[in-house]
């Protein structure tokens, strides 16, 4: 087969579709073909044959006829059939070149076919894309519609004030619209999908913080009917079932509410486990402001990602955070706990703001962690509270902090400033073997109880400036880097400096005018006090013997005796 038609038969296979697809392939444009070598030299091999065949017919018969006798008649007869040889070759020559010819034009016209079928066989499949991306566009309009014909619907259930049942009904409604959301991958970014979802996360939160009237009657409903026919209704029996019949009602409406506000509660925590990573709601803004929680909130091990709002909410019963994660701010200012609130191991990535929160029960933050310090001004903890081996980053303020139960803060580090002036410890405050790195500020702070600091390390400056010790002050093997002013400090009980050592020379009294002294109660028995510091610190605590109706005691030098019952007349037993 010449190379021509060979060429031909590969065109045309290459039109030919190679699968069942319903689609067609996109044919193959054939490569220009090399030309043969006889077609390349054709007008050369043409001219050659002629003229060699011209000379071999003219030349070959005259040599016979003069070398061997051949006859005029043979010699003409062989002359004529070279020539027809000549000239069959010639035509041979036009033929192939014809053929080559006619086989080249018809592979550029399959050529030029398949470009244009190409052409168009694009042109159709960005026809189909663009009406499938106008269909999809189309369907996807139509479910984000339906969708939020359903988020309407489902706040219509929510607004049910007579069927719990339809309530909780859109409560589920309303989470699976969320997940719905979040999972649409037609939505072209994360920040679209939250946005949606964070509509409905908001509808939720506005629930829990829509008022429940009967929710104040919680104490009263949660308990048995006690009301007496002839004390309380002289009798009436009429007046004593409705009064019991609307008791009855009402203590089913409360449980239901109850119940439905819990299950909110129960799916948001669901979706912010774990603590360690994000949970699919984590990254939601959540606004529980002047909320009433009249039943338990667990939100322990959830992980909040945005911010976090419960300012002046209210949590009648235990308050459930344990291990939890708050990487943005963290809003607990003038919340109020009522019973118990564990906040054991908790994270704060941001700044705890808990200004003027109330405590009713135990406040536990035991092991907790506040990357950005945090804000106690003005709490008040009526039970104990335990910030054991917590550890506070930068700046931590427990300004005007009332402790009515145990403040024990163990083994906590301050790797900030501390602000805890003005506080009220009305029992025991335990700071044994805690770590301040940088200045703590104890000014004004009132010790009921005892007061432990044994083991103790202060790194920076440190004022117990005017600090009331009611009871013991236990400052046993405490360590002071810098300066340490007990200037106009008041010790009422025994005083432990044992063994404490100080890296600056500590201030009993301001410098250098010697006022504002601290003072030394003379009816705590004097072997009760203790300044025998460790024998390595580089300072001492200079010490003089005072008296007071003939009883003698060891205080520091600059530091006075004073009655605690009369406290204004220090002066009279000065001893100076």
């Amino acid at each position: 087969m010449l190379e021509g038609e060979r060429s031909y038969q590969r065109g045309q296979e290459n039109l030919v579709p190679r699968n069942n697809s319903s689609a067609p392939e996109t044919p193959i444009i054939p490569k220009a073909q090399e030309k043969p070598w006889y077609i390349q030299h054709f007008t050369k091999l043409l001219i050659g044959f002629g003229m060699g065949g011209g000379a071999v017919a003219i030349l070959l018969p005259w040599m016979l006829w003069l070398l061997c006798g051949m006859s005029s008649g043979s010699s003409d007869q062989l002359r004529l059939h070279l020539l027809y040889v000549t000239g069959g070759i010639i035509a041979v020559l036009g033929f192939v070149e014809t053929r080559h010819k006619n086989t080249t034009d018809r592979a550029k016209a399959l050529s030029e076919q398949a470009r244009q079928f190409n052409e168009t066989i694009a042109k159709e499949r960005e026809k189909i894309e663009a009406d499938k991306a106008k269909n999809e566009q189309t369907h996807m309009r139509q479910v984000h519609a339906e969708r939020r014909s359903r988020y309407i619907a489902a706040i219509e259930q929510l607004s049910n004030r007579e069927n719990a049942t339809t309530r909780l009904g859109g409560v589920y409604a309303l989470i699976g619209l969320i997940d719905e959301w979040l999972a649409d991958g037609a939505l072209l970014t994360d920040k679209e999908r939250r946005k949606e979802g964070q509509v409905i996360i908001n509808s939720l939160c506005a629930y829990i913080r829509f008022p429940f009237p009967l929710a104040e009657r919680a104490e009263q409903l949660d308990g048995e009917y006690t009301k007496d026919l002839q004390n309380d209704f002289r009798g009436d029996t009429e007046k004593f079932d409705a009064d019991k019949r609307a008791f009855t009602r009402d203590k089913a409406a409360l449980e239901e509410e109850r119940q439905i506000r819990q299950n909110i509660i129960k799916e948001m925590r669901e979706h912010l486990l774990d603590a360690e990573e994000p949970g699919t709601w984590s990254a939601f803004d959540y606004n529980f402001s002047n909320a009433y929680f009249f039943y338990p909130v667990d939100f322990s091990d959830s992980h909040f990602g945005a911010s976090l709002d419960f300012t002046q909410a209210t949590f009648t019963e235990k308050a459930d955070f344990f291990m939890a994660a708050f990487a943005g701010e963290a809003d607990f200012s003038k919340v109020t706990f009522i019973q118990d609130a564990d906040f054991y191991g908790v994270k704060f990535t941001k700044r705890a703001d808990f200004c003027k929160a109330s405590f009713g029960g135990e406040a536990n933050f035991f092991d907790g962690a506040f990357l950005q310090g945090a804000d106690f001004s003005e709490v008040k903890f009526t039970g104990d509270a335990n910030f054991s081996r917590a550890n506070f980053t930068e700046g931590t303020e427990f300004f005007k902090a009332t402790f009515t139960g145990d403040g024990t803060f163990y083994k906590a580090k301050f790797n900030g400033p501390l602000l805890l002036a003005r506080a009220l410890f009305m029992r025991n405050a335990a700071f044994s073997k805690a770590k301040f790195a940088q200045e703590a500020n104890f000014f004004m702070t009132v010790f009921t109880k005892e007061a432990d600091f044994s083991g103790s390390k202060f790194s920076g400056h440190t004022s117990f400036f005017e600090v009331k010790f009611s009871s013991s002050a236990n400052f046993f093997k405490t360590k002071f880097a810098e300066n340490t002013r007990f200037s106009e400090a008041q010790f009422n009980g025994p005083t432990n400096f044992s063994i404490t050592i100080f890296h600056s020379k500590p201030e009993f009294a301001n410098t250098p005018d010697k006022n504002y002294k601290a003072k030394f109660s003379h009816k705590t028995a004097p072997a009760d006090y203790s300044f025998k510091t460790a024998a390595k610190s580089p300072y001492k605590i200079e010490t003089r013997e005072q008296e007071h109706n003939g009883v003698k005691f060891i205080i520091p030098e600059d530091a006075m005796l004073f009655d605690p019952d009369n406290p204004f007349a220090w002066a009279e037993s000065a001893g100076d």
